[in-house]
Order: structure tokens, then sequence, then C-alpha cells
């Protein structure tokens, strides 16, 4: 299997300093998800590994990050990855 790991804030989606909080803050940058539609399509699976320490900290909870990474995932079906 290939695999590729890929950060999230600020690789795949515009990082910010006050964290991406909700879904209407998750902007992929442009081209990102094409790129990993591409990987896709050539064989390679794409993982995200990412550190989110708002949590922790009480700026969201799973659920939100859940809902995030769900329009994520939705951004990237349409661009056929």
């Amino acid at each position: 299997m290939k695999l590729v790991i890929l950060d999230r804030d600020g690789v795949i989606n515009r990082d910010s300093a006050t964290f991406i909080k909700n879904p209407n803050e998750w902007i992929p940058i442009p081209g990102s998800l094409e790129a990993i539609a591409r990987l896709n399509q050539h064989g390679y699976r794409v993982a995200v590994a990412t550190n989110q320490s708002g949590i922790a900290r009480g700026y969201f909870d799973m659920a939100t990050l859940n809902a995030i990474h769900d329009k994520m995932h939705k951004a990237l079906a349409q661009v056929g990855g």
C-alpha cells in the first residue's frame, strides 16, 4: 500500500492563529483537495494527522471537529477524491 500522511491546518486548509473552531472557518487551500484527489486516483491512500489542541482548550468539542472533517470529506468528494 502507498500511503501519504498530511497535516491538516496550513497544508489542506488555511490555518488560523485563533484555531478552526467550526465548519464555516474551514477553508481549503486552493488546489489542495484536487492534489489529494489525484493522489487517490493514482493509488495512494491519504491520511490526515492533526493536533487539535483547541479541544483541550475548550474552543470546540469532538462533535464540532467531526463536523469540520465531514465538510472536508464532502469537499474532497466533490473534486473526485
